[in-house]
């Protein structure tokens, strides 16, 4: 099952965006499984938005947020 996991800071995205955050992920891995032979996954594609606390992630060797 096809697990994609994405971490933003907290709060930084609304539901919505979330939501559509998700769909675009979903649709993409689909597409590229879609494209190597691997047929419709769609249904088997797992997304986790996790968000983390204030300095709970670092880009570059330094801490964000």
């Amino acid at each position: 099952m096809p697990t994609i996991r994405v971490t933003v800071p907290q709060s930084a995205w609304s539901k919505e965006e979330k939501a559509q955050i998700v769909e675009k992920l979903t649709d993409g891995l689909n597409n590229v499984a879609g494209a190597s032979g691997k047929g419709d996954i769609k249904q088997f594609i797992n997304v986790h938005i996790e968000e983390t606390a204030e300095g709970g992630y670092a880009m570059g060797g330094q801490v964000v947020g």
